[in-house]
């Protein structure tokens, strides 16, 4: 995994009565945006839904991601677990358990087995909610010096060699000012509370850029190894459960407010609802793409169409022009919506529009549904053909006009691809 941050210049106005017209003229690949995407699996969970392996691995290619954060093997699922998965081309980012040296011996053995599927060794996860003591030390000692040994074997092996290390994660990041000699990536969690949206919020609140605020001083790339909503429709104050369309809204946001923040690469929580929660009162079995019996539900389905909008015959070579440069202006978009302009193998451009409006009334337990809000675009000259999608519906184009200049889109609470193409 490259170790530089996704390069993208994208001028989004998110604060302010009115914008100022937005301009961008370089476009992040659309295989480093997808790339970037990721999700939590519990292989080592085997008295549930992750038991069955089969599902694991088709919905991760249905789905069109290839990488996965899981436990260290060394609970009660067997290496071939994970080796099964790393033969359809699944990459892990292991998570060290409490016991490091044992954990360690078993990722390093993952990876002679299985060279390449091991893309990221990750310290120990949220030491401020599961404690944990390493030599002789307890709390956030314990952490850092646990995190301080991870780097020193990984770095030191040679069979990981060029394995980046990710940060852990719960300590308190006020009291640390470099992660040299620790971590390659700065880490943290981000989880949106109240139904709240990932990046803009009236109020002030901004869950995604709040989670980050804090590593920027480490001067390192970012991931971030949680993020998600669960689908248990839920009223009153924090930690807030939404219904099952707003969860899609919600992924779908946040996978496009990591990559403008410069998030390396962001890991969904989680693939799979972990096990059956007949009387739906246990919010952590509801954070999963697809259900414990295995469906899709919205979030995936979104996920799925808007990775197949994007990847639609990019395996082609770059053939118009060298496809990297593009002003467009957006003089009317409000402050609470935002743009991200990607690039595709054959030249053309995909531009996405996203307004991030309530779409959960925590009061009532129920969504709320803003208008769309007219956005025009002024290409800034002649395209060929635009063509414009909304991956919360399908994979199919909504919308297609031809030889235009100017295009006024309606932009919703969560994206709209708008595909350009110009002429040769």
């Amino acid at each position: 995994m490259n170790k530089i941050a996704f390069n993208v210049v994208v001028f989004s106005c998110v604060t302010g009565m009115f914008c100022a017209p937005t301009v961008a003229d370089e476009a992040m690949t659309v295989s480093r945006f997808v790339d970037g995407i990721a999700v939590n699996t519990h292989v080592n969970y085997t008295d549930g839904a992750y038991a069955n392996l089969k599902n694991v691995r088709d919905d991760l290619v249905w789905l069109g991601v290839s990488h996965v954060r899981n436990a260290a093997p060394g609970g009660s699922a067997p290496i071939s677990s994970y080796l099964y998965l790393a033969r359809a081309g699944i990459k892990f980012d292991f998570t060290v358990r409490p016991d490091v040296t044992q954990s360690l011996a078993q990722i390093r053995l993952v990876e002679a087995v299985s060279p390449g599927s091991v893309e990221a060794v990750e310290g120990l996860n949220e030491i401020n909610n599961w404690p944990v003591t390493y030599g002789g030390l307890t709390g956030e000692a314990a952490g850092l010096a646990a995190q301080q040994a991870i780097y020193a074997f990984v770095h030191g092996d040679a069979s990981l060699a060029g394995v980046p290390v990710y940060d852990l994660t719960g300590y308190d990041l006020q009291r640390v000012t470099s992660g040299s000699g620790a971590a390659d990536y700065a880490n943290q969690h981000v989880y949106p509370q109240n139904g709240e949206q990932p990046g803009y919020n009236a109020n002030g609140d901004a869950w995604m850029g709040a989670g980050i605020k804090g590593l920027a001083k480490m001067g390192l790339p970012m991931v971030i190894t949680e993020f998600g909503y669960f689908s248990l429709p839920q009223s009153g104050w924090y930690q807030i459960g939404v219904d099952e369309e707003s969860q899609a809204k919600g992924i779908l946001n946040g996978v496009l407010d990591a990559a403008i923040s410069g998030v390396s690469r962001l890991y969904l929580y989680e693939l799979l609802d972990e096990k059956a929660d007949r009387p739906r009162v246990d919010a952590g079995m509801h954070y999963g793409l697809f259900s414990f019996d295995n469906r899709a539900k919205p979030a995936a389905m979104a996920l799925h169409n808007l990775i197949a909008i994007l990847k639609a015959n990019d395996d082609t070579a770059l053939q118009r022009g060298d496809g990297r440069a593009w002003r467009y202006t957006l003089p009317d978009l409000p402050p609470s919506a935002r743009s991200l302009l990607l690039r595709k193998a054959d030249g053309t451009f995909v531009l996405a529009l996203w307004n991030e409006t309530p779409f959960w009334d925590r009061a009532r337990g129920t969504p709320l549904t803003s208008a769309p809000v007219p956005v025009s675009v002024d290409l800034g000259r002649t395209a060929t053909r635009v063509t414009v999608y909304d991956p919360l519906s399908g994979s199919a184009a909504i919308q297609t006009q031809q030889n235009v200049k100017q295009v006024r889109v309606d932009v919703p609470d969560h994206p709209v691809l708008l595909k350009v193409v110009f002429p040769d």
